[in-house]
């Protein structure tokens, strides 16, 4: 009786899942009788068939974590590399690249961490405080460094018109509480618990690992991109706050309400710093148009 030769997306499939394997080509769960390491790949003079096939397995997990170091050269920069790798090869095991593009193969890396956060001895006991202190630090350098990943990969405002200060002056008085603004595809709206861009920037600046760590302080960034160049704006409370409602698409009037409401302004106060707000955003180039419903 004739073998039954496996076809060929059977063999994709099968060298996919060995290669891939975070417990590695000897996992239980790639046994199968029809596809073994040792009837599919053949052996060297120098390697056996597994040797062979480690190769593979080996290299894919080296590119990944490499990807992953680009990415993140920051937190490499606070943890070592070898420290590092550990962190993210768990990550790649509970998170493998499912993409056609490894643009996207770190964008859990920030949730992976948070969730593991019990597992790494953190707790609110006093001799903790500094770990914890430093585990946010370095939660923060994640999320910052994907951020600024994905501004550069994204959509930017290099070929569009974005809004300037001479179209809202010319809007009626009594229509400019109505504007709702539309924000740059590129503009995101980070709340830190530390400065961490300092960090960040100082470490990419130099490309060493000797940057001093920042002071651990509530931190509002804006993250842009202009001429393809990725930008960190830092913000006070209150205009993050006016910007976060209008990222959320309020309109102007309720947009400054929530504000007065939440940090116990006055609408006299927020409406002198509106004004500039408003010139600076246009400068940075942060919305790109306006409506009024």
């Amino acid at each position: 009786m004739e073998t039954k030769n496996p076809s060929l997306r059977s063999v994709q499939q099968w060298m996919q899942a060995v290669i891939m394997h975070p417990d590695g080509v000897n996992s239980d769960e790639l046994v199968n009788d029809e596809l073994t390491i040792d009837n599919m790949i053949l052996p060297s003079r120098q390697l056996t068939s597994q040797q062979r096939i480690e190769v593979y397995s080996n290299a894919y997990y080296a590119r990944l974590l490499e990807c992953m170091r680009d990415e993140f050269s920051a937190v490499v920069a606070l943890l070592g590399e070898e420290i590092f790798n550990s962190f993210a090869f768990g990550y790649l095991q509970s998170y493998p690249s499912a993409s056609y593009t490894l643009a996207d193969l770190g964008s859990q890396f920030h949730g992976f961490l948070t969730d593991n956060r019990d597992s790494l001895g953190d707790d609110d006991s006093a001799e903790s405080v500094e770990d914890n202190r430093w585990f946010d630090f370095m939660l923060d350098l994640v999320l910052l460094e994907r951020t600024y990943s994905e501004v550069f990969s994204g959509p930017g405002i290099e070929n569009i018109e974005t809004l300037d200060a001479d179209a809202l002056s010319a809007v009626a008085p009594a229509l400019v509480g109505d504007i709702c603004l539309t924000p740059a595809p590129c503009m995101r709206l980070l709340c830190l618990k530390s400065r961490a861009h300092e960090y960040a920037i100082a470490v990419r600046k130099s490309g060493t690992t000797s940057a001093e760590l920042p002071r651990m302080v509530e931190t509002c960034l804006v993250v842009t991109r202009i001429n393809y160049v990725v930008r960190t704006i830092v913000v006070e409370p209150d205009e993050f706050l006016l910007l976060q409602k209008l990222f959320e698409g309020a309109c102007l009037d309720s947009a400054i309400a929530s504000v007065v409401e939440k940090l116990l302004l006055s609408e006299e106060q927020l409406a002198g710093k509106v004004a500039d707000w408003f010139k600076r955003w246009a400068m940075d180039r942060l919305f790109v148009r306006f409506s009024i419903p």
